[in-house]
């Protein structure tokens, strides 16, 4: 795998990268155009796909495969959205979307298509436990110590999920689980009867699930990645934090970008989309006009706001988006000073500390590789080498960072949060107004996705969804 940043990789078919003013406009050059249509002309479009992340490119490839014409806008200077490759240390590592598993049927299909080859995350194995409790004072322990006594009352509290949830990747056809979605996370912790150590393991858990404050987290949306990942929570550690594609996810969403057919044009925000008698607008942050027959917003849900639609949204669509869902982690690459033996970190993410889940990755020339997760209980600046130091002190005392890497998903304009993670009633209740087109707008993003929400495979269910939701309509008209 080539390491050179996305913005300066040239594709097989080649994209063309054009900066908004001001910018300095990318090398890459324009992709080849399917065939044109009947009287259309050099430049037309039949479909305009705002956003070059998983949900967009996949939805570009659906719609090559029936001759359509498409532009893609990405307002970032780069392909991949949340996921987002970097080198670190040498190698490539992922700062937004890493772990994919053969129970994600999107993704899995994508990397057969491509041969993309897969590696395990070496800290998914660690018996070594390091924790904090909820006073901030430090514990060691083993998994392997921690037997039914503990792990059977955590997984007790998902004894309901097969029966309010019988089919997690068909929200619609049983929705018994929308009517259940009254309690958040901390809710359901607070009327447990876990000992201690227990409510510990339980709130790491599910705060390195959702990246957020367990009173904004609903407790359904943890009931649901338990139920996409075989009702188990044993399992759901598998599918969560395993399996990652060699070379990072720059390998496939590069993949896509090749083999999707579309004109990209990167440093290109939009401001307005509109529907018009006959087709499109949308309006570039740059004053650009762009037109077409149909459009694919792949925007993230906190963002979606931000965009101004004629006509205006549903207010079921915007009031979501106006109040943002909950995820706001973080996730910071870090190198330490000395070889540190396989081992994982825990803390239950209520303002002990600002990380509540550490990742063992690797040694290599004297250093240890971690992988840090923070959540929005106590939030942590990525951009700081002395408070992350400060920080994984509590956990490590004397700890020397000697680098850092991390992307802050949460101060990006473009996605204003990392994972989408709902709030109790709140996407249960919008999930059907989210995925509805309006007008000749169609809307792709994994933060609405039927099974996988906040995930790659998300993304790439909603592109597939929605381009062919897009191709219905332009055959009947």
């Amino acid at each position: 795998m080539n390491d050179r940043s996305d913005s300066a990789r040239p594709s097989r078919r080649t994209i063309l990268a054009v900066a908004a003013a001001g910018a300095v406009t990318s090398s890459m050059a324009q992709a080849r155009p399917s065939e044109n249509r009947k009287g259309q002309r050099p430049g037309e479009y039949d479909a305009i796909i705002v956003g070059a992340g998983f949900a967009g490119l996949t939805a570009a490839r659906e719609l090559k495969q029936f001759g359509y014409r498409v532009l893609i806008l990405e307002a970032r200077d780069r392909i991949g959205g949340r996921a987002y490759t970097a080198d670190f240390n040498g190698k490539p590592n992922d700062l937004g979307g890493t772990w994919i598993h053969w129970f994600q049927p999107h993704v899995w299909a994508e990397i057969s298509r491509y041969g993309m080859d897969i590696v395990e995350s070496p800290g998914n194995f660690a018996d070594d436990v390091i924790y904090l409790d909820e006073t901030g004072q430090r514990h060691q322990t083993r998994v392997s110590a921690l037997g039914a006594e503990v792990y059977g009352p955590i997984m007790a509290l998902f004894a309901e999920a097969r029966e309010i949830m019988p089919r997690p990747a068909e929200p619609f056809v049983d929705t018994r689980w929308i009517d259940a979605d009254t309690l958040s996370v901390a809710d359901k912790l607070a009327a447990s009867a876990l000992t201690p150590e227990g409510q510990i393991i339980a709130a790491t858990i599910f705060a390195a699930n959702s990246g957020a404050a367990s009173k904004n987290v609903s407790w359904i949306d943890i009931v649901r990645l338990i139920a996409l990942s075989g009702y188990s929570l044993e399992l759901q550690g598998d599918v969560l934090s395993r399996f990652k594609v060699k070379g990072g996810m720059r390998s496939l969403y590069t993949a896509l970008a090749d083999d999707c057919g579309a004109t990209i044009e990167l440093g290109s925000p939009v401001t307005a989309i509109e529907t018009t008698p006959d087709g499109v607008r949308v309006v570039g942050a740059n004053g650009k006009v762009y037109s077409a027959k149909a459009a694919i917003s792949t925007l993230p849900l906190n963002t979606l706001k931000d965009v101004g639609f004629t006509p205006t949204l549903p207010e079921e669509k915007l009031r979501v988006s106006v109040e943002g869902h909950a995820g706001k982690a973080s996730k910071i690459h870090v190198l330490i000073d000395g070889e540190r033996s396989l081992f994982t970190g825990w803390a239950p993410g209520t303002g002990t500390s600002p990380i509540n889940f550490i990742l063992w990755d690797g040694i290599e020339n004297g250093c240890t590789h971690l992988i840090v997760f923070g959540s929005a209980d106590h939030p942590l600046d990525v951009m700081s080498k002395a408070e992350i130091e400060s920080a994984l002190d509590q956990f490590l005392p004397n700890v020397v960072v000697l680098d850092s890497k991390a992307h802050d998903w949460n101060s990006d304009p473009y996605s204003k949060g990392a994972w989408c993670i709902s709030r109790p009633g709140q996407i249960s209740k919008a999930l059907k107004a989210l995925q509805a087109p309006h007008g000749r707008v169609f809307f792709a993003s994994g933060d609405w996705a039927s099974a996988w929400r906040s995930a790659i495979d998300g993304a790439i269910e909603q592109g597939i969804t929605s381009a062919r939701d897009l191709h219905r309509l332009l055959l009947s008209n």
